[in-house]
């Protein structure tokens, strides 16, 4: 009896209910670990008891064959052997998943290398035919699905996108898109497309499939592919340009597209605008007209651009010095979508000379910088317009 014992001890858990009863109970999928699949291997979810996004996804074997094999395997490997992928709502699964590979107490565990996303569903699969194992049983392929709940909060929100204006020129670069909460980031450009209301057809192939988040992943930069808005280079000769002077167009977000919360947008966004005649001049800072305060007030300086620039930039690429050449600090605001630029100090003005500094970055809606066209004549041997620093100045005087 003692070696019964000592041998049913030895043996894998699924062995032992095997041998006693006949049979394996079945388990949930997205339980924790301890889920026998069958008596070779199991599959199965440690969950974080406080975050269900933070989880192990853990291999056991009872074969020691198994583990030798493994140890001698290489990154590549272990991915084919253990791998995770998450469901696209759109275009079904999404590729492997990238994490940390690890055997621990004859345990292969792989952790994400990132949280899980709300209301996301994962398929893990393990696969050790990849190991050339010979058993009596060639397929031992084990998939589990985990699903993690949604928790209880609102769906998220298009805040804000710019330009605001609805007149873009046809040769427009950017937007901004902002959102009530940080958004599931990672192939994110199945949920945008752009639709040409003129011709009544879809524009293929217009985005720059480069994402550029803000830190708190709320602000999207959505880029146009410059290949395609820059007059003769090889997208735009082969493709054309994406937008057409004349013509009406809508920007179009999917309502299937998700916050890290795991709730969908719920209803499809749009943002709709005329393309105009290309925009090829440079903004030029001695043209701004000014409005200057009041000394003694918190009135604003107002700068009246002359046309839309650069949402993002125009809030980064200007500042207030003053005699001493001290920043003045204060809060800005834009206005006239984005032609007019404000400035409202933190404390009331004092009567002296001040300066307006202006980063050379600073564009226009079709990236004309002011130190250089977005478009440039690479067959000119001579410069069309003389170099220029990284900072230009504006000197104004606030009078007693």
């Amino acid at each position: 009896m003692a070696k019964w014992h000592a041998f049913l001890k030895s043996r894998p858990l699924s062995f032992v209910l095997l041998f006693l009863f006949g049979t394996v109970p079945l388990i949930d999928q997205t339980r924790a670990a301890g889920a026998p699949d069958n008596e070779l291997f199991q599959l199965s979810i440690e969950a974080n008891e406080t975050d269900p996004r933070l989880c192990l996804f853990v291999v056991t074997a009872a074969e020691e064959r198994f583990w030798t094999t493994l140890k001698m395997a290489d990154e590549e490997q272990f991915q084919r052997v253990l791998s995770l992928k998450q469901e696209s709502q759109t275009n079904g699964k999404l590729p492997t998943m990238l994490g940390r590979y690890q055997i621990k107490d004859r345990r292969l565990e792989f952790k994400p290398a990132f949280p899980l996303v709300w209301g996301g569903r994962y398929q893990a699969v393990f696969n050790p035919g990849v190991l050339k194992l010979t058993t009596k049983k060639p397929d031992q392929r084990l998939s589990k699905t985990y699903v993690i709940p949604l928790p209880d909060s609102q769906p998220p929100r298009v805040l804000a996108i710019y330009p605001s204006g609805k007149q873009l020129p046809a040769n427009h670069l950017k937007f901004y898109i902002q959102f009530s909460e940080p958004m599931q980031q990672g192939e994110i450009f199945e949920y945008f497309s752009l639709f040409n209301k003129s011709q009544n057809q879809q524009v293929p192939r217009p985005f720059r499939h480069t994402e550029l988040w803000s830190p708190d992943g709320r602000q999207l930069t959505l880029w146009f592919h410059p290949g395609r808005q820059k007059v003769g280079v090889n997208l735009n000769v082969e493709l054309g340009a994406i937008l057409n002077a004349g013509d009406e167009y809508e920007l179009r977000i999917n309502p299937k597209w998700a916050a890290l919360s795991g709730h969908p947008l719920g209803t499809e966004i749009k943002k709709e605008f005329k393309a105009v005649t290309m925009d090829e001049r440079q903004p030029k800072i001695a043209e701004w007209k000014f409005n200057t305060p009041r000394p003694g007030t918190l009135e604003p300086l107002v700068c009246e651009l002359g046309e839309p620039l650069d949402y993002a930039l125009l809030r980064s690429q200007l500042a207030i010095k003053n005699a001493n050449g001290e920043p003045v600090p204060g809060k800005i605001e834009l206005a006239a979508q984005e032609s007019i630029w404000r400035f409202v100090p933190e404390k009331p003005w004092q009567a002296g000379r001040y300066q307006l500094v202006v980063g050379t970055v600073l564009e226009d809606l079709a990236g004309n910088s002011i130190a250089r066209p977005f478009a440039i004549d690479l067959s000119q041997t001579e410069p069309t317009a003389p170099e220029v620093g990284e900072f230009v100045t504006r000197e104004f005087l606030i009078s007693k």
